[in-house]
């Protein structure tokens, strides 16, 4: 089995409780989970940003950050000064929501590495880092 395949299964399995728990927990849609997880360490951050911290690109960032907003889990705000930008904001409902989410992700790996020891968990973190780093380096880290 490749390598490829073995971490798409791994990404696609675990994607999956996390997305069925977000739906049915918190009545989030695609997408919106990552968003309110790299807003909780990175609010504030423009469009931009904030597409290539949760790896998507910007239009589709756009419409989830749109469905957001009218579910009052964010908010867009210009900078004084750069009115192309939009800079986005958690409320204080999407704070709440990001917070329970996080409680998701954390149950949902810990699920995930259950078989593993704490040493073999933390080498599989050094190892998929690695690779991951490997990966930027051969393509500069642009998106295919």
């Amino acid at each position: 089995m490749t390598l490829h395949y073995q971490l798409m299964r791994t990404h696609t399995a675990l994607g999956r409780r996390i997305f069925a728990r977000a739906q049915k927990e918190l009545g989030l849609s695609s997408g919106q989970p990552k968003v309110l997880d790299a807003l909780l360490e990175n609010e504030g951050s423009d469009q931009k940003t904030l597409a290539k911290l949760c790896e998507i690109e910007q239009a589709t960032l756009g419409n989830i950050i749109m469905r957001m907003e009218e579910n009052g889990l964010v908010e867009r705000r210009q900078k004084a000064g750069n009115r192309r930008s939009f800079y986005v904001y958690l409320t204080e409902h999407g704070k709440t929501v990001a917070e329970q989410m996080k409680v998701i992700f954390d149950e949902e790996d810990t699920n995930a590495l259950q078989l593993l020891s704490k040493d073999e968990q933390q080498l599989a973190e050094e190892l998929l880092d690695k690779i991951w780093q490997g990966i930027n380096n051969i393509s500069g880290g642009d998106k295919a």
